[in-house]
């Protein structure tokens, strides 16, 4: 069991001295260096001493040695208080009534499920990295397509487990929710010796394997049987990641889970096996562990690499996630009153003579109001803006470039740039900066509005 953790957050660099063990480090930099992996871990010099440097990637990157996290950098460390335990309950208490009614302020939080005002996981945490990991996990969970989706968190201690244990916990709790419903049988045929006749008798396999065994008879027989592909993968999936996970309570739940896999045995051939999985609506609550399976076992998010040691990393793009958190908290706040369509792509910029179409356009959130049908284009970025003497604050012109010709593509009333709220107190000006700016309603010759906004983030 693999033990040694080094936790950083994006754009982080460090040595071999915050790494704290050699072996450690130098398998870091062999993952850095192999082709393709300098967009996760960027290595490079300084005086002699070699560095290296997380990128806009968050998750784990686990090597034989250790496990590197990799949290999402909005958050930040408080300093250790000495008030009482009564008053620091009601700073608490405070603190989570002013932050939930930012959240409201911006992402109109009335039409939410009441649950979330119910759920303490949702409020913030005195602890900067356990905020960010329920951050992290938060934002998978609005990803659609991929297993992180209906997977429940709520029994998962993210304080005190490693972020690959957490992911894997997941998948565990999901698939004893699966076995407590009944394993997948289905028919198979079956081809051997029995010492009965049962369904169709192959003469020729009879005489070639029981010419001296009178007393068998070699048929093809449908059998209801566990041990079919679906089963196969997931049995697979077990002992794949037994190898890669780290902490005690992590094991103790695989190991649970392979007990009900004990005569199922694992896929010799992971490829053909995916293949043969069929869809059927009696056996939907297999999709979403399948899911699991193909993220583990086909490595759709994991990036193995061979080298002097091997290692996987499970990494998403954090402006992927924030995009999708944005959309998903509007989304579920205001669905009466608005469309909201994420990565809309259906216009393009050019067609070709043979009428080809060419440079699409693909918005990140497209915003219709349903009562007057106006429409607005949004871009989010995951970036944090500062107050600056050029007065641009950090605002990318290529950006607003960008947005402008989704908005006039788009037929848009006005364009949004949303970016995530700044914590700490001397990134707090920008937002007075901004809000100023906006009230002045600049505009560009289109006569489109731009409008910036600094989107809430949960935990923080």
């Amino acid at each position: 069991m693999k033990c040694h953790t080094l936790t950083i957050t994006e754009y982080q660099t460090f040595t071999e001295r915050e790494c704290g063990l050699k072996e450690f480090f130098n398998a870091l930099m062999s993952f850095s260096q192999s082709e393709g992996n300098e967009c996760f871990l960027k290595h490079h010099k300084k005086r002699g001493e070699d560095y290296l440097k997380a990128q806009n990637y968050v998750g784990v990157i686990q090597t034989k040695y250790g496990t590197l996290e990799i949290l999402p950098k909005c958050f930040k460390a408080n300093s250790p208080s000495q008030t009482t335990a009564e008053s620091q309950s009601k700073i608490n208490k405070d603190f989570k009534y002013i932050h939930r009614e930012k959240l409201k302020k911006f992402f109109e939080f009335e039409n939410l499920k009441q649950q979330y005002f119910e759920d303490e996981a949702f409020f913030p945490n005195q602890d900067a990295t356990t905020s960010s990991k329920k951050f992290l996990i938060f934002c998978l969970k609005t990803l659609r397509k991929t297993p992180f989706k209906n997977s429940k968190t709520s029994s998962l201690d993210t304080a005190n487990t490693p972020l690959l244990d957490i992911f894997i916990q997941m998948f565990c709790y999901e698939l004893l929710g699966l076995i407590a419903k009944g394993l997948w049988h289905d028919y198979v045929a079956m081809e051997k010796s029995r010492n009965y006749l049962k369904g169709k008798l192959l003469f020729n396999q009879h005489i070639k394997h029981n010419l001296t065994h009178k007393e068998r008879f070699f048929t093809r027989s449908d059998e209801h049987i566990a041990n079919i592909a679906p089963n196969r993968l997931i049995k697979s999936t077990l002992l794949f990641i037994k190898s890669l996970a780290t902490s005690h309570s992590t094991h103790k739940l695989i190991n649970r889970s392979l007990e009900s896999f004990t005569e199922i045995p694992k896929s010799t051939n992971i490829k053909a096996d995916f293949l043969s999985c069929k869809t059927s609506r009696h056996f939907s609550y297999y999709d979403d562990i399948l899911a699991w399976c193909r993220l583990f076992l086909e490595g759709k998010s994991f990036t193995a690499f061979s080298g002097e040691s091997k290692a996987y990393a499970l990494l998403f793009p954090m402006e992927r996630l924030f995009e999708t958190y944005v959309a998903y908290m509007l989304t579920h706040s205001n669905s009466p009153t608005h469309t909201i369509q994420t990565q809309k792509s259906n216009k393009y910029l050019l067609r070709s003579q043979e009428a080809k179409e060419l440079f699409q356009l693909k918005v990140d959130l497209h915003i219709t109001l349903k009562e007057n049908k106006q429409v607005i284009v949004a871009d989010t970025k995951w970036k944090t803006l500062k107050n600056t003497e050029d007065k641009k604050h950090g605002i990318s012109q290529g950006d607003l470039y960008q947005l402008f010709v989704y908005a006039k593509y788009h037929n848009a009333q006005e364009v949004w740039l949303i970016y995530p709220k700044p914590y700490s107190q001397e990134e707090k000006e920008i937002t007075q900066i901004i809000a100023e700016w906006n009230e002045q309603k600049y505009q560009y010759t289109e006569e489109i509005p731009l409008k910036i906004f600094f989107a809430p983030l949960l935990f923080c």
